[in-house]
């Protein structure tokens, strides 16, 4: 006669050795003739959720569990099935009595602490991941996870001590590489909004991505240490800080991210920006325009890099069958001049904003010319978009005092969000310099609104003569929507300046008429057409002649936005 142990024990041996149809009857048969075995009925339970099917299993753990409260298996295995049918509030409590019943069962703690963390109790789970590694110290992951913790507590230093700790205890543990590595950009304030206007240590970034790529060479596939490496190039490129070696690795790692996941933008202008930086933005353009393919255009335009490359047309071939800017002035409202500055051939200082603008900054720029005198052969002209009566009472009034002229422009921008508005403020002003220089011939000197002369600028004018374009520059290779900074240019009226800028509104007038021009737009536009004329070899001696100045060292002009 087979006795309900014997039937224990066979049915243990099937399920040790992977046969769960066959240990499910004979479990079974236990629970037919005595319904309150615990040990079938922590068995079965544990079959049924080896088997994937936790709502099954979780009334037999539980009356197991019920039986014998305080047996510690029981309820670990309770607490690991209430995990995954995702009962998280249970399966914690479930976790925290097994910890306290066994503080010896370390992966009871670790479980717990993992799962408080994913839940945000940072406090909890740091606690947690203590009792595992006092019962185990050399637990790199348990290591690792407490960092995790402790640094959602506003502990770096312990958290960094940590990782540090772990990597000491599994150099080739790739989470333990890159917790270390993510202490090691904090430390380097690559945790912090990073501007160009911040420099960063350059031998902590190099640690940093060090700590990155041994976390990669660990494993290739660790997507938080790729993503880390692929958003720590980009911050440094917007930043103008990144170094070739550190583009080049987030580049080959872009590749493979991009691999598993095709919809990857941020892999993607990884290596958009490694195409620019060898001189191949044609490649990088066309590149970005594929992977743009796979968005909506609503999807296009809600991604910061999907948005900037999709205004980058590089090459030969970028400026081919792009409309005459004249043929495009009909999509947008009619300038309205409203005074010529005084006749003359010298330069004119142009400035064109909307109303806010005007009044926020626009005044200081020209109080900021009436100190300075602006040279004597310098003249200005003020542009702005939809005046309110008492911005032209303000211009009118300094005409009695500055070699003035004023245009203006009425568009109803009902239905249109701040982006599009703002976009179309900055850009708008290039279709008007080409028609005013249509009109007058004369050098134009266009500033920015939100600036201040810092003296004369006779001796800046004297610098032009010459040249057909003068341009800003931006030397810290930070992308094709900002190596020219637009804050200052300036065109002249020979024919090779005049086609510049005609090209270069027509490229803008282009995109707004298409309903695809979004912020940087104006500056993505003399970069695209110098790019082509390049590749078209007009940029030989007697091609076009650009005077280049540095953005960081220009001394004639205030800037108060950041450069």
């Amino acid at each position: 006669m087979v006795t309900l142990r014997d039937a224990l024990a066979a049915a243990v041996g099937h399920h040790q050795a992977g046969r769960l149809d066959a240990a499910r009857p004979l479990y079974h048969s236990i629970l037919r003739s005595q319904p309150g075995h615990p040990d079938a009925l922590h068995l079965l339970g544990v079959l049924e959720s080896q088997s994937g099917r936790p709502r099954a299993a979780l009334p037999l753990l539980r009356r197991a569990v019920a039986l014998l409260p305080g047996d510690a298996d029981f309820l670990g295995n309770l607490a690991r099935t209430l995990r995954a049918a995702e009962q998280p509030d249970a399966a914690e409590r479930a976790f925290a009595r097994t910890a306290a019943l066994d503080p010896t069962d370390v992966q009871a703690a670790f479980t717990l602490g993992s799962l408080r963390l994913e839940r945000g109790n940072a406090a909890g789970a740091a606690a947690a991941f203590a009792q595992a590694l006092a019962r185990r110290p050399d637990f790199a992951e348990a290591r690792i996870n407490r960092a995790n913790a402790l640094a959602a507590l506003g502990r770096p230093k312990d958290a960094a001590r940590l990782r540090r700790q772990a990597v000491a205890l599994a150099p080739a543990h790739p989470d333990a590489l890159h917790n270390a590595a993510v202490s090691a950009l904090a430390d380097a304030g690559l945790d912090r909004p990073l501007s160009h206007a911040r420099r960063l240590d350059p031998e902590r970034v190099e640690r940093a991505v060090g700590a990155l790529v041994h976390a990669l060479v660990a494993d290739p596939h660790h997507g938080a240490a790729a993503d880390a490496l692929i958003g720590a190039a980009l911050a440094l490129v917007q930043a103008g800080q990144a170094p070739d070696k550190l583009l080049d690795r987030a580049a080959r790692t872009a590749l493979t991210v991009l691999r598993r996941n095709p919809r990857d933008t941020r892999a993607a202008a990884v290596i958009a920006y490694r195409f620019y930086r060898r001189g191949r933005t044609d490649l990088g353009s066309r590149f970005m325009r594929r992977v743009s393919g796979r968005f909506t255009a609503a999807e296009v335009a809600a991604d910061f890099e999907l948005r900037l490359w999709s205004m980058v047309r590089a090459g030969r071939h970028a400026l081919d069958g792009l409309p005459d800017a004249d043929s495009l002035l009909d999509a947008f409202p009619p300038l309205e001049l409203l005074a010529e500055p005084p006749a003359g051939r010298g330069p004119l200082l142009v400035v064109s904003c909307d109303d806010g603008y005007y009044r926020r900054f626009a005044t200081g720029l020209l109080d900021s010319v009436e100190a300075a005198g602006g040279g004597a052969a310098v003249h200005v002209h003020v542009h702005v978009v939809n005046p309110s009566p008492e911005t032209l009472a303000d211009l009118a009034r300094r005409r009695e005092r500055l070699p003035l002229g004023t245009s203006r422009e009425d568009l109803d921008f009902t239905g249109w969000d701040d982006h599009r508005r703002t976009t179309y403020y900055a850009c708008i002003r290039f279709l008007r310099w080409h028609q005013l220089m249509t009109r007058w011939e004369r050098p134009l000197l266009h500033l920015d609104a939100d600036c201040t002369l810092a003296g004369g600028l006779d001796a800046l004018a004297a610098r032009l003569e010459g040249a057909d374009v003068a341009l800003l520059r931006d030397a810290r290779w930070r992308g094709p929507t900002r190596e020219i900074t637009v804050c200052f240019a300036a065109f002249r009226p020979t024919p090779r300046g005049q086609a510049f800028l005609a090209l270069t509104a027509a490229y803008i007038a282009a995109f707004l008429r298409e309903g695809r021009g979004y912020w940087m737009l104006d500056q993505a536009a003399p970069f695209a057409v110098l790019d082509a004329l390049q590749w078209r070899g007009e940029r030989r001696e007697d091609g076009l002649r650009v005077r280049w100045f540095d953005v960081l060292d220009f001394p004639w002009v205030r800037f108060i936005g950041e450069k």
